[in-house]
């Protein structure tokens, strides 16, 4: 974020994968020297390490502040910079992309589409171009900043992700992880916070905790039919999909 306008950013070395896990942030390499992705069970390997550390939720989440407005995070991200986290700051704005592990399972549709559009907030990092979030359920979904581009972009990939997964999974719950020192390939980020941060990012908090009551979810699942129904009557399936959410409210 930058006053007035954000700053979109791509690092073409970066090789590192950003894991948010109860609001900590973890970071690993899924790509080798030579740029091709490492080998399944070592992700399989760091993953499983992440998800035993015991690490508490921080007293001052800051996945918090990218749910702020602009222009006030990205006055906050300067005290960030200016307080010596540009190193941490810079891990996260070059990771490849964001997973976010969430430490409970889904309960109901209703519950799916809250916790995948917003979540809790502090296991979010809302400025990554793309998050794939995962409850422990193992029920995922795709989270994105829609300023650099638009959804389609974003179904293509989530349905190639979904049918390789399903079909030709690289790793399987009864795989062994591999025989890595996940402890040297992990780095946990630490953040070094002042008042001034800390103050903002409760602020933040409280203005996300105050936004998301105000948003109600209900859901259905509609089986008389789907989008080839409503070609053979030359209708968009867009069209009605938006018709249906502006008649809802």
């Amino acid at each position: 974020p930058k006053p007035n306008r954000d700053e979109l950013v791509t690092d073409d070395k970066a090789k590192h994968l950003l894991v948010l896990r109860n609001g900590n942030f973890y970071t690993f390499d899924v790509l080798d020297k030579d740029g091709n992705i490492v080998k399944a069970s070592e992700v399989q390997a760091h993953l499983k390490y992440i998800l035993t550390d015991n690490t508490p939720t921080p007293e001052f989440p800051l996945g918090y502040l990218t749910s702020e407005q602009r222009d006030t995070w990205a006055l906050l991200r300067q005290k960030l910079l200016e307080n010596g986290n540009s190193d941490a700051l810079k891990k996260v704005d070059s990771a490849v992309f964001c997973l976010c592990l969430d430490d409970f399972p889904i309960k109901d549709r209703n519950h799916l589409s809250h916790n995948m559009l917003h979540g809790t907030g502090f296991n979010r990092w809302y400025d990554k171009s793309f998050s794939i979030i995962m409850a422990r359920d193992g029920m995922s979904a795709v989270n994105f900043e829609h300023s650099w581009g638009d959804g389609v972009a974003m179904l293509r990939f989530q349905n190639e992700v979904f049918k390789d997964t399903t079909q030709n999974p690289a790793v399987s719950p009864k795989d062994i992880p591999a025989a890595v020192d996940s402890s040297q390939a992990v780095t946990r980020l630490e953040f070094q916070l002042n008042d001034v941060l800390k103050a903002g990012i409760s602020k933040a908090k409280d203005k996300f905790d105050a936004a998301i009551k105000t948003l109600s979810v209900d859901s259905m699942e509609f089986k008389l039919g789907g989008k080839e129904i409503l070609k053979n009557y030359k209708v968009s399936p867009d069209a009605v999909v938006q018709l249906a959410f502006q008649m809802a409210f």
